[in-house]
């Protein structure tokens, strides 16, 4: 395993370790902004707690991790903060999955693809679960009806499942899914996609994907 990789594997375990010693969602968002967007994402990002509107005023929320640029910032503060959907980047709901009904986040994932927007790319919603969920079961999952508006799903310390819709990974309809495992590469490769969405937004250099030699 190269030294990129060994230092998610360390990641990941820092992060469930410090899951284990607090309790509360809070605790798990915090460490995601801190330990994984924050040092990897490109600066002019802002992210925050809150809802999405349209110019439409419809909303879809609450959203624990919403990612825009700092040229949209949100109206009001805190939680009850509302990010226009023009300007988001992706969104995130970070919980234990596997003690939580995943069905839940397909149905607010759902609101959010339908909110109004000038760019054409549908806003990206992916989920962070601290809780193990077995492959089989996320891939069922993000094939039904229930699943087919999230993006994505991260078990930390396990592996990461991908819709490949933003064609990342080359061609949606010869790669529809992409799997990552074990833990350290799948939060690798979580990590990597988010930072390829944040340069795409920004206007940054990008190009397909491709983790062989890291």
């Amino acid at each position: 395993m190269g030294t990129i990789s060994e230092s998610f594997g360390n990641l990941g375990d820092y992060l469930l370790a410090e899951k284990k010693k607090s309790q509360g969602r809070r605790v798990e968002v915090d460490l995601v902004l801190s330990k994984i967007l924050k040092p990897f994402l490109p600066s002019g990002m802002r992210y925050g707690t809150g809802t999405i509107a349209d110019i439409k005023d419809r909303h879809a929320g609450p959203i624990d991790i919403v990612a825009s640029t700092e040229s949209f910032p949100p109206f009001g503060d805190g939680q009850a903060s509302a990010y226009l959907a023009d300007g988001v980047l992706f969104c995130l709901q970070v919980k234990d999955w596997s003690q939580n009904d995943l069905t839940e986040f397909g149905a607010l994932a759902q609101q959010i693809k339908t909110l109004e927007r000038k760019k054409k790319n549908l806003i990206p919603c992916l989920a962070v679960s601290f809780g193990l969920l077995p492959l089989p079961e996320l891939n069922s999952f993000l094939k039904s009806a229930a699943g087919e508006s999230v993006d994505g799903v991260i078990c930390l310390g396990h592996h990461f499942v991908l819709r490949n819709s933003q064609g990342l990974y080359g061609d949606p309809k010869t790669v529809p899914f992409v799997t990552e495992s074990p833990g350290p590469e799948a939060l690798k490769a979580f990590a990597f996609y988010l930072m390829q969405l944040s340069q795409a937004a920004l206007g940054l250099p990008f190009g397909l994907i491709d983790y062989q030699h890291l």
